[in-house]
């Protein structure tokens, strides 16, 4: 089973993986990385009410996240949509990433997704991330 998973597995997953990022880019060869953030209330957000996206490297364990990209806007409504484009090289082979999205009024927190969001970079594109309410 091993010497199975060694001839065949690895090799097809990381030809699958390097597939998957070059067809992912876009005119520029660069990567884009789209979805949109979204919340189940039906209330309305603060006229001075930010959305922050990050995509962020989450590889190591016990160590803050690298943020590799954020997208900053006033939001007034969700859904709201997001883009963010990198270079190629930005993306570590063997790294796992992951978006991470919050809404904010100034220094106070409102929504944030409360579960992980990770980039497949087979499908980068058309990522819905759910954002929960912090309890006031």
């Amino acid at each position: 089973m091993k010497k199975w998973l060694l001839r065949v597995a690895l090799p097809m997953a990381a030809l699958v993986g390097a597939v998957g990022l070059g067809g992912c880019a876009s005119s520029a060869d660069d990567v884009e990385i789209s979805g949109s953030v979204w919340f189940r209330e039906r209330i309305a957000l603060p006229q001075d009410a930010v959305l922050t996206v990050q995509v962020q490297d989450v590889s190591r364990m016990d160590v803050a996240a690298e943020v590799l990209g954020e997208f900053k806007v006033p939001v007034t409504a969700v859904p709201k949509d997001f883009t963010l484009r990198f270079k190629p090289d930005t993306f570590k082979q063997g790294h796992t990433y992951a978006v991470g999205a919050r809404i904010t009024q100034g220094d106070k927190l409102l929504f944030i997704n409360t579960q992980s969001y990770r980039v497949d970079f087979t499908q980068p594109t058309g990522m819905s991330v759910r954002l929960d309410s912090v309890g006031r």
